[in-house]
């Protein structure tokens, strides 16, 4: 042990020189003299790739000014490589939806081949790695942004995304024959697959980076695939070997200057020592952790965060025995986790209502489709007139049995009656049951935070009943009111967490009531928010593979209007519903290339409000398109379907709101309902 800690003090001497992250003079002085917007772009690059791991707040800074530079001389190419930098830098921080949307602009920039020749660096080794032809530099930074975006994935717990897009980088890097990107890939492809223990699989991909990175280089990755087989060697229970891993990839961080790694080999090396009871070493490393963060400049990282550090203190200090500062450090911890748990909600959130692709309406179809269907409704109308004349007729002719016959219908009439009854009930209770699963998810935030704050309250109540047991003259009044402070803090958030489990309970059962018909003013924007993530994880519970991108497009100011809410919410939920089956179907056979797509619109049109549920699901053929809102027809399989939620749709909308809905489809495209309810 003291061997390693000499080796590791004597590596740490320079990093504490660079404490104050200045650039080198080289840099700034290129920037200082660059004579045109190339030579700027060139020395912005250089700056930000500098700080990449080192602080990305000031990497962020210099990748802005590259894409001032590239957006102001219009050189798309140079503007998607960095805005696909500014993605790995956001999910960095964090910030998961404005990543998403660089990346997304990103790839509508690289995959298009006309951006092929729209660059400064073709050509140019120092920007590729090597030269390359104008459509090799193309597929150079579309394999870059599949990799940050495959890094976005990780950080959203997109395992497979994350494989499937980093597997696609590497095929890209490989038919460009770019090592430099073989390696990077190999390297994140190894550590997902150690995130989900598939340790034969990460150490082929881990092993064959290693050795490019020592054959060709770059090393600025070196520590992190180092860390990757120590985790590696801590699973199959190898204590020397995994140390080892861990000590050789300090050295070679702080060689490299890859301040993110070493932050992540210092947590580690405190776990080692924690867990072999080495109360120096563990407190040592674990100062070393909390100090990497003011580095590093990442706020709101779900594992990388100044919450993290505080509980490796916590844990060291526990260790050691002192009560006092572990106390300290695991309030500290809680609270900086609380916060980073509830940016991470909010940017999760965003994350998933931004949408992968554009929306593609066209209005003079729409149109010509209102017509077709008037027109339909026409002739239904006319062909029903002519039944009902057939019918009257045969009645007339019957007469003498009319008697007879009017008791037969009103038994059968009644019966019929108490089915549809049954059925309609059995539909509602069917949207309960699919609700269920959604308010499992959404109640479980809350009691996590009850459970864990009552946790804390047990033990300050030990804490308390031992300090009260003490003579009075060995008391320390001060901890005891500090604790009772903290105890009806605590209480105060338990009482909150548990009023937002209880209104989740109340909006359930308001689902599952029958509900007085009562109209009351209510927000469209927010039930139809609501039903749509209930839904999704709805079905998300009874198939755990299933994903989906969620879009909203709510209009702000749409005001509130008189509905009855359970009704709307029912009629949401309907329409969610199949929505997520026709992609779930559409997912079964549309390829690696598929993407399933559900989006809500809200929108205010000639005084009315207007609800568009889009997919890009299987569909609805021309040939039943005009049946789906009759009742008892449906196209799903005996036993998933009982064909009345689209009829009960356009009852309660049409019937019960005065409203109208209509459909549009292109069988094998996707398809979507249209409400429309007015305002008064």
């Amino acid at each position: 042990m003291k061997k390693y800690l000499k080796i590791l003090l004597l590596l740490l001497v320079p990093l504490l020189g660079r404490a104050q992250q200045h650039l080198p003079d080289t840099i700034i002085q290129a920037i200082k003299t660059a004579s045109n917007d190339s030579l700027r772009y060139k020395a912005n690059h250089d700056a930000s790739l500098y700080f990449e791991e080192i602080n990305k707040d000031s990497a962020l800074y210099y990748n802005e000014k590259c894409l001032s530079l590239s957006e102001k001389d219009q050189k798309k190419l140079v503007t998607a490589r960095c805005l696909a930098s500014k993605g790995y830098f956001l999910t960095g921080k964090g910030q998961y939806a404005e990543a998403l949307k660089n990346l997304l602009q990103a790839f509508a920039i690289t995959q298009d081949p006309v951006n092929a020749s729209n660059s400064w660096f073709t050509g140019n080794g120092w920007y590729t790695g090597r030269s390359y032809s104008p459509e090799q530099t193309r597929l150079f930074v579309l394999a870059l942004t599949h990799h940050m975006y495959a890094i976005l994935m990780r950080s959203t717990h997109n395992t497979q995304q994350e494989i499937f897009h980093f597997a696609e980088a590497r095929r890209i890097a490989t038919l460009i024959n770019n090592k430099p990107r073989v390696m990077l890939a190999d390297m994140n492809l190894g550590g997902a697959y150690v995130s989900v223990n598939k340790t034969d699989s990460a150490m082929i991909f881990l092993n064959e980076a290693k050795e490019m990175t020592l054959r060709i280089g770059p090393k600025k990755y070196l520590g992190f695939i180092l860390m990757d087989l120590g985790d590696i060697a801590q699973k199959k229970g190898d204590a020397t070997g995994e140390k080892n891993y861990y000590y050789e990839g300090v050295s070679s961080a702080t060689e490299q200057r890859n301040q993110t790694t070493l932050t992540w080999l210092y947590l580690r090396l405190t776990d080692v020592y924690v867990r072999e009871k080495q109360k120096d070493s563990s407190l040592y490393f674990a100062k070393k952790a909390f100090q990497s963060f003011s580095t590093l400049g990442i706020s709101a990282g779900e594992t990388l965060n100044i919450g993290t550090a505080y509980q490796k203190l916590c844990d060291s200090y526990k260790l050691r025995g002192q009560t006092d500062s572990a106390y300290k450090y695991a309030c500290l911890a809680l609270a900086a986790k609380d916060k980073v748990n509830n940016i991470q909600i909010e940017n999760l959130a965003q994350f998933q209502s931004l949408s992968l692709k554009e929306q593609l309406r066209l209005q003079n179809l729409e149109k010509e489709k209102v017509l077709y269907q008037s027109r339909v409704r026409t002739y239904a109308s006319l062909a029903g007139l002519v039944v009902f004349l057939i019918v009257a007729v045969i009645l007339y002719r019957n007469n003498r049995q009319k008697h007879k016959a009017n008791i037969v219908l009103e038994s059968t009439l009644a019966d019929l009656r108490s089915t549809q009854t049954q059925l309609i009930q059995s539909e509602k209770m069917a949207s309960l049951g699919e609700l269920t699963a959604g308010i499992a998810h959404e109640i479980q935030n809350p009691l996590n935070f009850v459970n864990n704050f009552s946790e804390v309250n047990r033990e300050m109540l030990e804490e308390l009943k031992a300090e009260s047991t003490k003579p009075k003259a060995e008391r320390d009044e001060q901890l005891e009111t500090g604790l009772i402070n903290d105890l009806i803090d605590n209480e105060q958030k338990i009482t909150h967490h548990g009023k937002r489990a209880d209104a989740i309970v109340k909006g359930m059962l308001q689902h599952s009531q029958s509900g007085s018909g009562a109209k009351e003013p209510t927000d469209i924007n927010a039930l139809s928010d609501e039903y749509l993530r209930l839904s999704y994880h709805g079905l998300r519970a009874k198939d755990k593979e299933f994903n989906a991108e969620l879009v909203t497009n709510f209009n702000e100011r749409l005001p509130k209007i008189n509905v009855i809410p359970q009704d709307i919410g029912r009629v949401l939920l309907n329409l969610f519903n199949n929505a997520f089956y026709a992609v779930n179907q559409k997912s079964k056979t549309g390829g690696a290339g598929y993407k399933p797509e559900v989006s809500v619109t809200t929108s205010l049109e000639n005084g009315q409000v207007v609800i568009k549920v889009k997919d890009n699901g299987i569909g609805i053929p021309d040939a039943i398109k005009e049946k789906i809102m009759q009742p008892f027809f449906t196209t799903k399989p005996t036993g998933e379907g009982t064909g009345l939620g689209l009829s009960l749709t356009y009852d309660m909308v049409v019937k019960g709101h005065d409203g109208t809905i209509q459909v549009n489809s292109v069988e094998g495209e996707g398809s979507e309902f249209i409400i429309q309810l007015p305002i008064s």
